[in-house]
């Protein structure tokens, strides 16, 4: 009898040591899918690498959206090619999010991950379902030695290396 609760015990312990972990993990990769013969990252959390690959493939598709959501200060410090901007510190953000179409697949990035994740959450609640949040931010694609535009979005800028992404084929 002893051994059966002992053995029960642990069989709870082990279960909900499980659902805790993947609870505090963060956005979780879901929905993987495979366009034109190619592996696309899941949504949710994902690598630079993997945005790196996702971005040249998908900028310019009309239902794909580069998103920082960085200050204008920041984005003129440095973006990625072909970004869209939404400030996340701005009264209105949430607003203007809620606005945005469901229908189409966001990339998100910020400087570090921390606004993204909660924007993740966000648009979740908001009914968005194709979202990619890009792990470790700029800071990340910098670090990698990926190309970076600066200057202001709405005006001329510059941009290291060549203004599009090159594939790693």
């Amino acid at each position: 009898m002893t051994s059966r609760r002992q053995a029960s015990g642990i069989l709870v312990l082990v279960t909900s040591v499980v659902l805790l972990a993947t609870a505090c993990a963060g956005p979780i990769a879901s929905n993987p899918q495979e366009e034109g013969g190619e592996a696309v990252p899941s949504y949710g959390l994902i690598s630079a690498e993997e945005a790196r690959g996702l971005i040249p493939a998908r900028l310019g598709n009309e239902d794909f959206v580069l998103l920082d959501i960085r200050t204008d200060g920041e984005i003129e410090a440095g973006h990625i090619a072909g970004t869209q901007a939404l400030d996340y510190y701005a009264p209105s953000f949430r607003d203007e999010l809620a606005q945005l179409d469901r229908e189409r697949t966001y990339l998100i990035y910020c400087r570090t991950g921390n606004r993204t994740g909660r924007t993740f959450r966000i648009m979740e609640e908001l009914g968005f379902e194709k979202v990619h949040d890009m792990d470790g931010g700029i800071t990340e694609w910098l670090r990698l030695g990926y190309p970076v535009c600066f200057g202001p979005l709405d005006a001329e800028h510059t941009c290291s290396e060549a203004s599009s992404l090159p594939s790693d084929t």
